[in-house]
């Protein structure tokens, strides 16, 4: 909790600070300040509201670079802070610091926009995502503090004028992390089947001038049960060309429920897992098990929490089923 406590500071501290040189220069005419609720007084909330307003002035201020800014449509920014906690008895606890962030600039007629911090979380879909096996990142270490910084020191821009003429939500990002200049092509749609079905495909294609090829593709299928209540399977296979090909494989079959608490939705999932890896035409099962996963907003709307617990095993490194368990605490802004 400590150490949790200092992350979530030295975060909002550095997204707040500037001198008053700085602050003046980014200050800009005809930006409007976030609005702020006044029973929302603590200095966490005046904390999070300064860093909001300074990211927009620094949207703001760089969106007058490309033209005549419109006080109509203001630049906006929007980002995210977590620490992210890992542990199971094989590789005890990992403890990972991680923000992505985005500034929408307008005066760029909505094709441009600057993306930084971790890109992996734009991957990283929602219901379970956190048992897959794709995204859990070992390491010897409990913190990791070069890793750490590597991963969320990406910065690139992002291009989205493809949504317009294919009709398709597309993305083109161009960008570096680290050394390690890349070009991120990532494409969604979705669809309304019969029987009240919802299917959605995801295609992430990234070429790294370091990292080389990588490629994730989604399905998922949907079925409201209630109101409340949505049955969903998702598949992915993820693909690596580093020296060596990788191909992986997963699914989960989970079952999803909603409901609205005092800051906001709370949510409950739990399902089965299995995934593996496809070497020689042949798809091997590697690991599967059963997890439980909730999410829900505490305090504020704007601060969330979450814990997933899972129960799998790992064929490739000799594991048998053990428990394994995930939280999250994260901030909006």
């Amino acid at each position: 909790m400590k150490k949790w406590a200092m992350c979530m500071a030295a975060a909002l501290s550095m997204s707040a600070h500037a001198d008053g040189e700085n602050e003046t220069y980014l200050m800009g005419e005809g930006m409007p300040p976030v609005v702020r609720d006044e029973t929302q007084s603590t200095w966490l909330d005046v904390r999070r509201y300064d860093a909001k307003d300074y990211l927009n002035k620094a949207a703001h201020k760089m969106d007058g670079w490309f033209g005549t800014t419109d006080p109509s449509d203001p630049a906006r920014a929007s980002l995210r802070v977590m620490v992210d906690t890992h542990w199971n008895e094989y590789d005890g606890t990992t403890v990972k610091p991680r923000v992505r962030g985005k500034l929408k600039l307008p005066t760029l007629e909505n094709r441009l926009s600057l993306v930084f911090g971790d890109e992996d979380l734009d991957i990283e879909g929602q219901g379970g995502v956190n048992n897959d096996e794709r995204i859990v990142q070992r390491t010897e270490r409990r913190f990791d503090r070069r890793q750490s910084r590597d991963e969320n020191s990406s910065f690139g821009l992002r291009w989205s004028q493809f949504r317009e003429r294919t009709g398709i939500n597309t993305d083109v990002d161009l960008g570096v992390r680290s050394d390690d200049v890349f070009v991120r092509v990532r494409a969604d749609k979705e669809w309304q089947l019969d029987h009240d079905i919802k299917a959605r495909f995801d295609q992430m294609y990234r070429y790294g001038s370091k990292s080389e090829h990588s490629a994730v593709s989604t399905l998922e299928f949907s079925q409201p049960q209630s109101a409340t209540r949505a049955l969903i399977n998702r598949t992915h296979l993820a693909y690596a060309h580093k020296h060596t090909e990788d191909l992986n494989w997963g699914n989960s079959f989970y079952q999803q429920h909603y409901w609205q608490g005092k800051h906001g939705t709370r949510e409950f999932g739990y399902g089965l897992y299995a995934g593996g890896n496809i070497e020689d035409k042949r798809v091997n099962l590697n690991v599967y098990g059963p997890y439980v996963s909730y999410r829900q907003p505490v305090w504020r709307e704007w601060l969330f929490v979450q814990g997933d617990v899972s129960y799998y095993n790992d064929k490739t490194q000799d594991r048998d089923h053990h428990v394994g368990a995930f939280g999250r605490v994260e901030v909006l802004f």
